[in-house]
C-alpha cells in the first residue's frame, strides 16, 4: 500500500515538473516571438513612417523649386539637398525628375480642389448661364472672377500662383490635366458669360480673347498679391486689398465689356 502511495506521488511530483517545464517553454517561445516578431513589425513601422516622410519632403520641396524655375531650372540634385533625402530618392518614388513633376502637377489639382471646395461654385454658376440677361450674366462673371480672388489669398496659397503661372505661360506636357480639372470649368463659365453679354457665339476667337483679357488681371494678382499687402497699411489689413481688388477687376471688366459692345455697333 505504502508503495501504491509513493508511486502516485511520485507521479504527482513529474506532473507538476512537467507543467513547470510547459511554462518555462511557452515564455522562450513568447520571448522569442517577440524579438522575432513584434520587434521588427516596430521597425517596419518606423521605416514605413520615415519612407512616407521622405516622399512628401521630396514632393513638397520640388514643387516650391518647380514653381519658382519650372522643370527644366532645377536639377534633381538640388531637390534631393533641399529636401535632406537620399540622391536616389526621387528615382525610387516617382521615376525620375518628370515622374517628380507629374506628382507634382497632381498634387497642385489636388490642392486646388479641396482648398477650393470653400471658395469656388463652379457647377452651380455654369448652369442655366443661356437663360440670364446681360446684366445676370455680368453679375455671375464677376462672381467667378471675385472666387479666383479669394482662392488666392487662401493662406496655405503661396506657391500655387507662381506654378499655375508658370503653367500658363510655358505649359508642359502635363498642363492638359490642369486644363481639364481647374481650368476648363472656369473657361466655359467665363466664355459663356461673355457671350450672353456680347452676342458672341461661344467658341468665337473673339470670344476666347476677351475671355483671356477678362481674367488675365485675375491671375496677375495671385502674383503680385504679397507686394499689394506690404503696400497697404495695417489698419486697412488684408480684406481691404482682397475687396480693392475685386472693385478694381470689377471696373476692368466693365470697361473692357462696354467698350467692345460699343465698338461692334
Amino acid at each position: 500500500m505504502s508503495g501504491l502511495i509513493s508511486g502516485r506521488t511520485f507521479l504527482c511530483q513529474r506532473e507538476w515538473e512537467w507543467a513547470k517545464f510547459r511554462d518555462k517553454i511557452n515564455r522562450l517561445i513568447d520571448f522569442f516571438m517577440f524579438f522575432c516578431y513584434i520587434i521588427p513589425v516596430g521597425k517596419n513601422i518606423k521605416i514605413g513612417k520615415r519612407m512616407k516622410d521622405s516622399k512628401n519632403k521630396l514632393l513638397r520641396t520640388a514643387f516650391e523649386l518647380f514653381a519658382l524655375r519650372g522643370l527644366d531650372g532645377v536639377s534633381t540634385r538640388e531637390i534631393v539637398r533641399k529636401a535632406g533625402v537620399n540622391i536616389h530618392a526621387i528615382s525610387y518614388y516617382f521615376g525620375g525628375k518628370e515622374g517628380l513633376y507629374e506628382a507634382v502637377v497632381d498634387y497642385v489639382i489636388d490642392f486646388m480642389k479641396e482648398e477650393g471646395k470653400t471658395v469656388f461654385h463652379f457647377k452651380e454658376y455654369s448652369e442655366g448661364i443661356e437663360n440670364l440677361t446681360e446684366e445676370e450674366a455680368e453679375d455671375r462673371l464677376l462672381k467667378v472672377l471675385g472666387e479666383f480672388i479669394d482662392f488666392d489669398f487662401l493662406p496655405k496659397n503661396k506657391y500655387v500662383a507662381l506654378f499655375l503661372l508658370r503653367e500658363k505661360f510655358y505649359p508642359s506636357k502635363y498642363n492638359k490635366k490642369f486644363d481639364e480639372n481647374i481650368v476648363s470649368p472656369s473657361d466655359e463659365i467665363i466664355a459663356k458669360c461673355v457671350s450672353k453679354i456680347t452676342g458672341l457665339a461661344v467658341g468665337d476667337a473673339e470670344t476666347a480673347i476677351l475671355s483671356h483679357m477678362i481674367f488675365a488681371p485675375t491671375i496677375g494678382l495671385w502674383h503680385e498679391k504679397n507686394k499689394f499687402i506690404k503696400k497697404a497699411a495695417k489698419k486697412e489689413g488684408e480684406r481691404y486689398i482682397i475687396e480693392s481688388a475685386k472693385k478694381l477687376v470689377e471696373i476692368n471688366t466693365k470697361a473692357i465689356l462696354n467698350e467692345y459692345k460699343k465698338e461692334r455697333k
